[in-house]
């Protein structure tokens, strides 16, 4: 039976980073991936001369974050980021930048002008007791951000994720976080998107691991993690490994699936977990068509929806003369594949008529392991298992790149 220090269980980006940081630290490293590539949803892909990302992305923190810490830190290859821009938000047949200032929270007229008062002493106040005579627009547009910051309606979202330490500093005031930093900022100064795709933050990881101190497998199904008082090997499909130690960065979930002895209430909280789904459309323009940069809240779109010019960031990503976007929409729970697609179609070409004229490619995903909800379960890096740990969106409240 081979033998490894570390057992890296999926190559995500997660698993990927964490791969990296060990195997910096002296140790060898393998890595098993259950699928036949690497990235997770975190790649690109050719379709039909486009390079698509598995999903609609903006990479955030890039001044201070983990992932700023982390490239810092063990890449060899920095990857390069485009601004995001601007982000606006449409609504009720009209298009405004996002308020990043107090100044611009005061005359963004798509919502009423009480509204904007009320919201702003909310976020003062770090309240999160919404009035109830709110108008239906300003309810969406909350409830629209509460869906793509923690995959939840507004009724749902815990407070805490909008009083985030942003600076990624242990303090023991905390800052109001990502609601202030839209009061008193003039835009999401420390976020952008890689050049080349995503694809290309997973390259730089791969070309930065120490010679022969990772291997990755990939089509490798984990099975069990065998344990007795500690966890001592690793069983795929078709071969064991010995190991000091465990990363698990699937879904943690699964993980009363592959290890025995887990308490009764720890399987409890997993099992509540509820996964994040979305449904991304993307569409390749026969000519180019959106010219500025910024992405677009859909607020009055059902399903919500963000809209991302995407070749704006990165012109290689389309064929000459031509233009990739996307559009990203929430996704139930419980749905019919083809109903949520025909029905988040349909919004794109209410705004967008004709736009079914060009190139069309679907993605039903699961960009975070776990929505953050007040009646949902959540996991944690350090489980009752000695040597045993998880990484990724599902065991950390606050991803890598945002």
């Amino acid at each position: 039976m081979n033998k490894y220090d570390v057992v890296v269980i999926g190559a995500g980006i997660s698993g990927l980073l964490s791969a990296l940081a060990i195997s910096e630290e002296n140790k060898s490293v393998l890595v098993l991936e259950k699928e036949e590539y690497i990235g997770g949803v975190c790649r690109s892909y050719e379709v039909d001369g486009y390079r698509v990302d598995t999903g609609p992305h903006t990479i955030t923190r890039l001044e201070r974050g983990p992932l700023r810490e982390l490239m810092d830190r063990y890449f060899d290859v920095i990857p390069q980021f485009v601004p995001f821009w601007k982000c606006y938000v449409r609504t009720g047949g009209k298009i405004k930048p996002f308020p990043w200032s107090i100044n611009a929270w005061m005359t963004f007229s798509l919502l009423p002008t009480t509204d904007r008062l009320l919201l702003i002493a909310t976020l003062f106040n770090i309240l999160y007791i919404l009035p109830a005579n709110i108008s239906v627009a300003t309810r969406r547009f909350l409830d629209w951000i509460c869906y793509f910051m923690v995959s939840t309606s507004i009724e749902n979202a815990p407070v805490l994720r909008f009083i985030d330490n942003k600076t990624h500093n242990t303090s023991p005031v905390p800052c109001i976080g990502e609601l202030y930093d839209l009061l008193i900022s003039d835009g999401a100064t420390d976020q952008g998107y890689p050049k080349g795709g995503l694809q290309y933050i997973v390259n730089s990881i791969l070309s930065s691991f120490p010679k022969n101190r990772v291997k990755i497998i990939t089509i490798a199904n984990v099975l069990k993690i065998g344990s007795d008082e500690r966890i001592e090997q690793v069983c795929t499909n078709d071969n064991n490994y010995g190991c000091e130690t465990v990363i698990y960065s699937g879904f943690v979930s699964d993980l009363p699936n592959l290890v025995n002895g887990l308490l009764k209430e720890y399987i409890k909280n997993l099992t509540s977990i509820k996964r994040a789904k979305s449904l991304t459309i993307w569409v390749g323009l026969k000519g180019e068509i959106f010219t500025k940069y910024g992405s677009e809240m859909w607020i009055d779109s059902e399903p919500y929806a963000w809209f991302v010019p995407t070749s704006n960031y990165d012109s290689s990503l389309a064929p000459n003369g031509k233009q990739l976007v996307s559009f990203a929409f929430t996704r139930p729970s419980e749905y019919n594949g083809s109903m949520i697609r025909k029905k988040a179609f349909d919004e794109i070409i209410k705004t967008i008529p004709h736009i079914e004229e060009n190139m069309i490619h679907y993605q039903e995903l699961i960009p975070e392991n776990a929505s953050w909800g007040i009646n949902s379960g959540f996991g944690d890096i350090i489980i009752p298992i000695k040597n045993l740990y998880c990484v990724g969106t599902d065991t950390e409240k606050r991803c890598v790149g945002g």
